[in-house]
């Protein structure tokens, strides 16, 4: 078999970084010190950067999974008050943890967390493991996760490789591969590992995390503030932008609607109405797409409602969350628009139409199906102490301080209140 014809930077006729490219990768020692001593003088000042605790470590490191640094920051510290050691996090309540967790999303980590610490506390007497396969056993722990606590808290030799670490090391190294295959991090761990015994590891996992969050960015890096820049092996050979590959997503538009109904200056809310990551959070009653499809199925023939909106998506809507309401023995009418809020949920990015109705007809005994777990009224102070899905703190939000006027919208945006949309001419259905 003829041998691989490569470049002088080692990649194959099709650019790509070879087997041998790989192995050969090295990370530059002094460039390594620059940037340690770079994250020493210039790191943010992060709660959880002032301790060694373990616990605290680790609630840090959880919460920042998919979740932006300027979100945690205040919900770390009100979370440790709450909670703070992993005993008094086991003896807790499942829907105290989730309640505290309200607002940050993704709630498979707060129930994971609340099983990690029982564990701990029954199998290794309260105090996390320091090796990173034990770390790896307990509930919701990846590698990643359990690299970062062993190294931070640890202060072992592991290399903790997440998103912002991968693209720092493939652009020193200048890989054009996929950071996420097995080969690759195998070969990541191989050129750090000299850098992780000539240095703290915690220390050097989180200046390389700093770098990527702050100047080696995904797209336009900052390379003229980069302390590495001059070891850089994909700048001098010009292809940092394109490294690492881009990897493609389709985003989903979704569409929601959402009732608001107020009895007495109590609001009526729903938990489990939705499978999935929100079966355990509370939510104003609310239409997806499957419970759409379930809600049409279920009475195909019902007649569009007296005075039914003009455009065919809102109407639809509409009507198909009077099914669902109906099928639960609430009659409601004259359904208001009060706007609309956006959110996300990993790939889908969703506009949720707000409608205020007039109930026409209410059980003495909610009837709440086989989809819901449990329903109740609610001021919106005690709303605010639920465990809420992102959209349903959103429509709280918009009840405590409703839009006034078409710019709104823009408005919310700017102030970071809910991207709140004046209604269209047709608001009252």
């Amino acid at each position: 078999m003829p041998a691989r014809s490569t470049d002088a930077a080692g990649r194959d006729r099709s650019g790509k970084s070879t087997p041998a490219a790989l192995d050969a990768a090295t990370l530059d020692p002094a460039s390594i010190d620059a940037l340690v001593h770079w994250y020493a003088r210039t790191g943010r000042d992060l709660p959880w950067r002032r301790t060694r605790d373990p616990y605290r470590i680790l609630v840090s490191e959880i919460m920042l999974q998919q979740t932006r640094v300027e979100a945690v920051v205040g919900r770390f510290e009100r979370f440790l008050v709450r909670f703070p050691s992993l005993r008094a996090l086991a003896g807790a309540k499942p829907q105290e943890v989730l309640a505290e967790w309200s607002g940050l999303g993704y709630y498979r980590r707060a129930r994971n967390l609340h099983r990690l610490a029982q564990q701990v506390l029954q199998q290794h007497s309260g105090r996390l493991p320091a090796d990173p396969d034990a770390l790896r056993a307990l509930p919701g722990l990846g590698e990643y996760t359990a690299a970062a606590v062993s190294s931070i808290a640890f202060d072992l030799p592991c290399l903790a490789i997440d998103g912002n670490v991968a693209r720092v090391l493939c652009r020193l190294l200048a890989l054009d591969v996929d950071p996420r295959r097995v080969a690759t991090k195998r070969h990541l761990h191989r050129a750090a590992a000299p850098a992780l015994q000539r240095h703290s590891p915690g220390q050097l996992n989180q200046a390389l995390m700093e770098l990527g969050a702050r100047v080696c960015l995904p797209r336009s890096p900052r390379c003229e503030s980069c302390p590495c820049a001059s070891a850089c092996l994909a700048r001098q050979q010009g292809i940092q932008e394109h490294i690492p590959p881009p990897r493609r997503q389709a985003i989903r538009d979704v569409q929601e609607a959402a009732m608001v109904l107020e009895r007495e200056g109590r609001y009526l809310l729903f938990r489990g109405q939705r499978p999935g990551v929100l079966e355990s959070m509370w939510e104003f009653p609310t239409l997806d797409s499957r419970l759409m499809t379930a809600s049409r199925a279920a009475d195909p023939q019902r007649p569009t409602p007296s005075g039914a909106a003009r455009t065919s998506g809102t109407r639809e809507l509409a009507e198909a969350l009077q099914r669902h309401l109906s099928a639960l023995h609430i009659e409601t009418e004259h359904l208001e628009l009060l706007g609309a809020i956006r959110h996300g949920i990993t790939n889908r990015r969703i506009l949720c139409h707000v409608f205020r109705p007039r109930i026409a007809r209410f059980p003495s005994q909610l009837r709440i199906g086989s989809r819901t777990r449990d329903a109740g009224w609610y001021t919106p102070a005690e709303i605010r102490n639920l465990p809420l899905a992102a959209s349903a703190r959103k429509i709280t939000d918009l009840l405590a301080d409703p839009p006034a006027s078409a710019g709104a919208g823009e408005a919310g945006k700017a102030t970071g209140r809910p991207d709140l949309r004046p209604p269209p001419p047709e608001a009252t259905l």
